[in-house]
């Protein structure tokens, strides 16, 4: 993909970010700007319902909860609260809130928030009461913690939205990503058929036929690769001979090689050889990729040759051997990835998409093979497809 094409794909991605970002801006002013004002407002809430609760106490002392007299401590009423609030207790320490200046505030009231409920306490200031007395009562009144409450509900909202985008970005990536690789697919499929055909219409009409045919089958495999969502069919498993498939895949390419090499590649085939059990059309098509390959970057330094060998663990094994410029260690452990080229291919020009090897080597794979590349001495690479072997 160019910088052109990455460009768009981060501006389309950022557009599906838009709506999150959105989300958590309010959620950060919300929390900046409205959730104090929302916490004060439940804080008078809760403070006008305990004096309200108070100045009942006040005006009816007979439905206090408990009565507690200075020096005595609790003398009627619930005496669990004994212990909170002993005979000896300093008025200093009942934390009184009084609605008068402090200077005026012989009124004293309060309010402590509990475990089931809301302590609401008042001493008795009225002349000619015993001014030492309070009146105190559990009261049904609760404080809702709305910074617990959008901290928790809201955070799990917002972690589900950003995972949710985060999925969907993912998505769209992954989308326009195998559109890219199928388009590029379909280019790299049907270039070299087309190609070989251009040579042969006029002077070759049987190898014509046979690319004709060929080409037919890539695009009832493209069918079949947009049909199933972007995934190629499982591959056929049929004997063919292998031999006879690079035979038709070198026919693309004779008349090049002969141009650079002055002949023909070389190409050593053992007696014996088995068939092998895969699918023929894209045997064809990972033959075509390596000796496009070999004729791109390995064929104008130097010879190329062929070697069919049976392998171990019953397979057969195609060797393409070349003494070009080769690749590095690391250029190797890269060769067969998606969109990846070689320093040395770069500056050289060649054109191509990168996705020759990577495609052939998840073709080998899907059949039972593998490709592998590996250097060649004293300089080149040997690239190995191997397949399995028809049983006898």
């Amino acid at each position: 993909m160019n910088v052109r094409g990455r460009m768009s794909l981060a501006f389309h991605a950022a557009a599906i970010c838009l709506p999150t970002l959105a989300v958590f801006l309010f959620a950060a002013r919300f929390c900046i700007v409205e959730l104090p004002r929302v916490e004060e407002s439940e804080r008078d809430r809760v403070e006008k319902s305990c004096e309200r609760v108070a100045d009942g106490l006040l005006a009816d002392p007979s439905r206090a909860g408990f009565v507690w007299r200075r020096g005595e401590g609790i003398v009627s009423g619930d005496a669990s609260f004994s212990g909170e609030f002993p005979a000896g207790m300093a008025w200093k320490d009942w934390r009184a809130i009084s609605s008068e200046p402090r200077k005026k505030a012989r009124a004293m009231r309060g309010w402590r928030i509990l475990p089931d409920g809301m302590l609401v306490w008042v001493r008795d200031t009225v002349r000619g009461r015993d001014a030492g007395v309070v009146y105190g009562l559990v009261a049904d009144i609760s404080e809702t913690d709305y910074r617990s409450r959008f901290l928790v509900y809201g955070g799990f909202s917002l972690f589900v939205l950003a995972g949710m985008t985060f999925i969907g970005v993912k998505y769209f990536v992954d989308y326009v990503r195998t559109r890219d690789d199928f388009l590029a697919a379909t280019a790299h499929d049907l270039t070299t058929p087309l190609v070989g055909m251009r040579y042969l219409i006029g002077s070759d009409a049987e190898g014509a036929a046979v690319l004709n045919e060929r080409l037919l089958r890539l695009v009832s495999n493209i069918k079949d690769f947009m049909r199933l969502g972007g995934k190629r069919p499982p591959p056929a498993r049929k004997p063919f001979d292998i031999v006879r498939a690079y035979g038709e895949a070198y026919s693309l390419f004779r008349d090049d090689y002969r141009d650079l090499l002055g002949g023909d590649v070389q190409t050593e085939v053992p007696d014996g050889l088995p068939q092998v059990l895969a699918d023929e059309t894209l045997a064809v098509q990972i033959l075509w990729n390596l000796l496009g390959n070999d004729l791109k970057y390995a064929a104008p330094f130097g010879k190329v040759s062929v070697r069919f060998r049976v392998a171990k663990k019953g397979s057969v094994a195609v060797d393409f051997i070349d003494f070009g410029k080769g690749m590095s260690r690391r250029e190797r452990s890269r060769a067969f990835d998606r969109y990846y080229r070689a320093k040395t291919v770069l500056v050289s020009g060649k054109g191509g998409f990168g996705i020759g090897l990577s495609a052939s080597r998840e073709f080998a794979r899907s059949m039972g093979g593998d490709l592998t590349v590996g250097p060649n001495r004293p300089s080149g690479c040997i690239f190995t497809l191997t397949l399995p072997a028809a049983p006898a």
